[in-house]
């Protein structure tokens, strides 16, 4: 809430793949940047990817938490596509009828009385997993791609049928999906809903930086198209509620590849025995070692040995590994779910014998071979924009404090003022609010966490730990 008492609504925009070094090539972003808060230190979820960011965005938890841990995740028997939302519909029947064990910022906002409405070019079950309790009532979701037999995908029933008939894909022009859903925003979610939180997600840079990595022209021109569109989302939304604050963030950041790892030799590095009681489920930056069935501590360490023995494995993380350059998976995730089956998380990054960083992505022999991609803990894909601008906000503030994603639904709830949900760890923001602005003076402190596999062979976890929250900056692993 802003210092006169007003209530203001509140528009997310998630730029997809958005690195923070990138808002200098977005004229309308960088404005908003200068005029309001712009954080320095805000970092992504772990592992650094998409769904994962999505479904914390919707819960203000952590992946451990939610169980997506990544685009894709291993559950109960089934490998699980989350872009797709029939795999999250399957997940959903597998947890019981719920896709998460905590309530959501959409639920949460309708137990209040208040509306989410989330609207997303991503892939649909990004949309989805930004409100999936819209199926139930719980405000609305649209996404922008074709989805069975319609052009787009939409919750509840009364909104796919209200949008019958409209093509996201049919209006001239670099990327169409944007234009319909800016279009859709301002045509139909404004004046029917006039939602007290907006989501708008878009996915198209993270498209087209997969194809043709970063700081390319493609990647330079998709910027400045996305900023274009974003302004006139803003000021359209503005027209209608002039005292609207704006939060601009990404999922995660981007680094170009320098390899790819083939699937295949993922698999092969586990010994025969061993191999059948586990899944592997690789996500472009980020390997996700699952076990079938519970397995003795033997197996596990012989499991995790295999896999830091491969020359593509980085900072490797645990839990209750024995094996020397193992770090604690409890760092990552200190709320978890515990019969996710998850062993390992494994950054597909290091740097080598010359002290040169390698960044692999993980592709089926034979695939197209993306040119940049994320899930990896390198500073590169953790480090993420965070840019706060409206009534709200202060002006003209840069943060030095650090901030991730469980950061932004807690901070939405205090400006809408609402009482905060207790399975939210995420801190408020209040060093950027006027009312709050000689909070957080007090430096964040820092922490390593190392762990040694040999004398040449280092793996280093950099933290910031701040106001009873901890952040993970980076990890690296050093082969000298």
């Amino acid at each position: 809430m802003n210092p006169d008492g007003y209530q203001c609504p509140i528009l997310l925009i998630v730029v997809d793949g958005l690195r923070a070094s990138d808002l200098t090539k977005m004229p309308s972003v960088a404005e908003l940047a200068r005029g309001g808060v712009s954080y320095h230190h805000a970092r992504s979820v772990i592992p650094s990817l998409t769904l994962p960011a999505a479904a914390s965005l919707a819960t203000g938890t952590a992946p451990g938490v939610t169980g997506i841990a990544g685009n894709h995740v291993w559950a109960a028997g089934h490998r699980l596509d989350t872009t797709r939302p029939d795999d999250l519909d399957l997940l959903r029947s597998l947890r019981g009828n719920r896709l998460f064990p905590v309530p959501t910022l959409g639920e949460h906002l309708a137990g209040h009385g208040r509306t989410l409405v989330a609207v997303g070019t991503g892939s649909n079950g990004c949309s989805m997993l930004l409100n999936p309790g819209a199926i139930n009532g719980h405000g609305v979701v649209i996404g922008a791609r074709p989805f069975r037999d319609d052009a787009f995908y939409a919750q509840p029933e009364r909104v796919r049928r209200r949008l019958a008939g409209s093509t996201p894909h049919t209006t001239g022009g670099p990327f169409p999906e944007l234009d319909w859903a800016v279009d859709i925003v301002v045509d139909y979610v404004l004046p029917e809903f006039a939602p007290d939180l907006l989501v708008l997600w878009s996915g198209e840079l993270d498209d087209v930086q997969h194809d043709n990595g970063v700081d390319c022209p493609a990647s330079d021109a998709a910027l400045a198209e996305i900023d274009r569109r974003l302004r006139r989302l803003i000021d359209r939304v503005r027209e209608n509620a002039p005292r609207t604050d704006v939060i601009v963030t990404a999922d995660h950041g981007f680094s170009n590849a320098t390899h790819t790892v083939d699937i295949a030799d993922m698999a092969s590095r586990i010994p025969s025995p061993l191999s059948e009681k586990l899944h592997l489920v690789d996500n472009n930056g980020g390997l996700l070692v699952y076990a079938r069935t519970p397995l003795p501590v033997a197996d596990v360490d012989a499991i995790l040995d295999a896999v830091m023995s491969a020359e593509w494995s980085g900072p490797t993380f645990a839990e209750g590994s024995n094996v020397p350059g193992v770090l604690s998976l409890a760092d990552l995730r200190p709320h978890h779910r515990p019969d996710d089956g998850l062993l390992a998380y494994v950054s597909l990054t290091y740097h080598d014998r010359h002290g040169d960083p390698r960044v692999g992505h993980s592709a089926p022999a034979g695939s197209a071979h993306y040119a940049g991609g994320h899930g990896s803990t390198s500073s590169d894909d953790m480090h993420i924009p965070l840019v706060l601008h409206g009534p709200s906000f202060r002006t003209n503030h840069q943060s030095p404090l650090p901030a991730d994603h469980l950061d932004i639904p807690t901070t939405m709830c205090r400006l809408m003022d609402l009482p905060m949900p207790p399975a939210m760890p995420g801190r408020v923001l209040t060093e950027a609010t006027p009312r709050d602005s000689n909070n957080g003076t007090t430096p964040p402190k820092t922490r390593r966490a190392v762990a040694e596999r040999n004398t040449t062979d280092v793996t280093t976890a950099h933290f910031q730990e701040f106001a009873g929250r901890q952040y993970l900056v980076s990890a690296e692993r050093h082969r000298t």
